[in-house]
């Protein structure tokens, strides 16, 4: 009997294989990486490795030298493949991608934390002068002014909800500050705003929302003690969180990030455990696991948590870059696309661009 015959190439186990082989190849070409596909095709593809393996080990020995080297060499080359696309994973996992540069810009007395992007990473909304919320889409829907309620003073900050059509919106006037809840227009046109909270002598700021929407946290700034606050957006209850200012929950509502004394810090909300990640400002969560900050270089600096414990802080690469130090970025909640802000000089302005993995 010829070899062939007794060792037929298109042999079930070899298609396999090959077709394992195949989707990591056709993995690694798409954009954005699917990580669990990767994962899972992985472990198909070592377990298959393994029962290969086995069948060998209970065969009489008659295969010829030439089958085994065979195997051995579609064993190496899928080991290659999967150590490739590992390479490339890690590879795309650290470049950031600047699609929409210079989308906005603001003028140079306008601070960073008048501008924020919605959930899908769609919308950004901006404070404009003469007490106005204006919207820029990106899905070239028709944008949006609405107008806030009239003030001797000036509007400050904003922040987007999580899933509501609501943004947050901080007041300061000479005497006292406030926290607006305004509603985004629907399909009617019909808004409306409601007071969430005030206060004399003291300043609010970097106002952000729980990822329930039923908790707005916040600076509060009185004699130059920066602390953060909580006001319940259903029962009107505030309390006091921790000294720091800049807070941002992670997903899942498990984490704290804040800033305090120049360094960036994650607070575990149940059980008061504190973690510094390093010199920073404006961390924003991508996922449970990863948030970035701004660097006092003007880079993004990204911090890796496993479970309660953190594994990483590296900065982040952006293709495409701005030629301008960052001063903020902040993650839309799907935690795909990143709002950032950076000066220019020539004009001089606060320029908005948007990135994406």
């Amino acid at each position: 009997m010829k070899e062939e015959d007794q060792y037929p190439h298109d042999h079930p186990e070899e298609q396999t294989i090959v077709s394992l082989l195949s989707h990591l190849q056709h993995m690694r070409r798409a954009v954005p990486v699917n990580y669990q596909l990767k994962a899972d095709l992985k472990k198909q593809l070592l377990q298959r490795m393994s029962e290969l393996e086995l069948q060998n080990r209970k065969m009489d020995g008659i295969a010829p030298q030439s089958k085994r080297k065979k195997w051995a060499r579609i064993v190496v080359a899928a080991v290659a493949a999967v150590v490739v696309a590992g390479s490339l994973v890690c590879l795309q996992k650290d470049v950031l991608t600047v699609e929409a540069k210079g989308l906005l810009a603001l003028p140079a007395h306008a601070t960073e934390e008048q501008v924020d992007i919605d959930s899908t990473g769609n919308t950004v909304a901006y404070l404009a002068p003469q007490s106005v919320i204006r919207t820029l889409s990106l899905e070239e829907k028709k944008p949006l002014s609405i107008a806030l309620p009239p003030t001797k003073g000036e509007y400050k900050a904003l922040a987007w909800a999580n899933h509501s059509k609501q943004v947050a919106v901080v007041e300061q006037t000479a005497q006292q500050s406030r926290i607006w809840i305004v509603d985004i227009p629907d399909q009617t046109g019909t808004s409306s705003s409601r007071l969430l909270k005030e206060e004399q002598g003291v300043m609010y700021r970097s106002p952000t929302w729980s990822p329930t929407d039923d908790t707005v946290a916040y600076t509060r700034i009185k004699n130059g003690v920066e602390e953060i606050w909580m006001s319940s957006t259903v029962s009107f209850q505030e309390w006091k969180m921790a000294e720091g200012s800049q807070p941002a929950w992670s997903p899942s509502g498990r984490f704290l990030a804040f800033t305090k004394e120049g360094n960036v810090q994650i607070l575990e909300l149940r059980t008061g455990k504190m973690k510094v990640l390093g010199k920073g400002s404006w961390p924003s969560w991508s996922s449970d696991s990863n948030l970035t900050y701004t660097t006092p270089n003007g880079h993004l600096a990204e911090a890796e948590l496993d479970e309660d414990r953190l594994v990483a802080v590296k900065e982040r690469d952006l293709m495409s870059p701005t030629d301008d130090q960052i001063v903020r970025g902040n993650w839309a909640s799907d935690g795909t696309q990143l709002l950032l802000v950076h000066h220019d000089r020539q004009p001089d302005s606060l320029v908005i661009s948007l990135a994406s993995r």
